[in-house]
C-alpha cells in the first residue's frame, strides 16, 4: 500500500514589512518634574564703602552684579525607553538605558506640528523681545543674546535644519563661557512663535561643575512682573 504524501504550505503571516524610512520623532515627554529651583541671592554680598574729603572730587569704579529680568534657565538629565508598539500602545519590545543624544525644545505656545519648523529670523527675535518688555539697547534682551549664526546642523523630525542660518549662543560649563556643548538655537515653527531650542549633550560638564544632558536658555518676562511662565517641552531622541 503506498502511502499517500501530502505537502501542507505554510504561509506565514508574520510581517510583510512595506520598506519605509523612519525618522526620529518630536514627542512630549512622559513625564516632566521640577527637581530643584534657585537663584543668586545678591543680599549676600557684602557692603561697600569709600572715604572722601570735603573739597574733592573723587572719581569712582564700580563692578556690579545683578540677576536678569530676561531670562530663566533649565537643566537635567533625560531618561527615558525606546519602544516597539503598534497603534493600541501594546509592546512588542522595548530598550531602555537610552544614550542622550537629539533636541529639547521650548515653547510659550503648545505646537501640535513642526514641520514647518525653521531658524528664527531677526525680526522674531525683536519681536520676541517687545512681547516680553526688553529693552531694545539691554545686553541681555534676545536679540543680543542670541547674536551669532554658527549652530551646528541638526533635524527637527523630517526637517533639515542648516546650522549656520541660526541664530545660536552656548550655555556655560563650570570654566565659563564656552563653544564646544549645550548650544542653544532660536527657531520659528513657522507662524511666529519662538522656539527655545538646545542640543542634548550626554553627561557633559555643566555650569556648576556636575554632569548634565542639557542646559537651555529661556526667555521670561521678570521686568516688574512676578508672575510665572508656562513653557510647553518636546524632546526628540536620535
Amino acid at each position: 500500500m503506498k502511502r499517500k504524501i501530502t505537502t501542507i504550505t505554510l504561509v506565514m503571516f508574520a510581517l510583510l514589512l512595506m520598506t519605509q524610512i523612519v525618522f526620529a520623532e518630536v514627542t512630549a515627554p512622559t513625564s516632566l518634574n521640577k527637581v530643584t529651583s534657585s537663584r543668586r541671592d545678591l543680599s549676600a554680598l557684602p557692603d561697600q564703602q569709600q572715604a572722601v574729603i570735603a573739597g574733592n572730587v573723587t572719581q569712582l569704579s564700580l563692578d556690579v552684579l545683578t540677576t536678569t529680568k530676561s531670562w530663566a534657565g533649565a537643566y537635567g538629565n533625560i531618561s527615558g525607553t525606546i519602544t516597539l508598539d503598534n497603534s493600541n500602545n501594546d509592546t512588542f519590545y522595548n530598550w531602555t538605558g537610552i544614550t542622550a543624544d537629539g533636541e529639547i525644545y521650548a515653547s510659550r505656545v503648545d505646537i501640535n506640528d513642526f514641520s514647518s519648523v525653521q531658524c528664527a529670523t531677526e525680526t522674531d527675535k525683536e519681536t520676541e523681545d517687545a512681547a516680553l518688555n526688553n529693552d531694545a539697547s539691554a545686553s541681555d534682551n534676545v536679540n543680543k543674546t542670541f547674536a551669532t549664526k554658527n549652530a551646528p546642523d541638526f533635524n527637527v523630525g523630517t526637517v533639515s535644519i542648516t546650522g549656520s542660518n541660526c541664530y545660536h549662543t552656548n550655555a556655560f560649563n563650570s570654566g565659563g563661557a564656552q563653544t564646544a556643548d549645550f548650544h542653544q538655537v532660536l527657531l520659528d515653527d513657522g507662524s511666529n512663535n519662538m522656539i527655545y531650542t538646545t542640543l542634548i549633550n550626554g553627561s557633559k560638564t555643566g555650569f556648576d561643575g556636575n554632569a548634565w544632558d542639557f542646559e537651555m536658555l529661556l526667555a521670561e518676562d521678570g521686568h516688574g512682573n512676578s508672575a510665572t511662565t508656562n513653557y510647553y517641552f518636546w524632546v526628540e531622541l536620535n
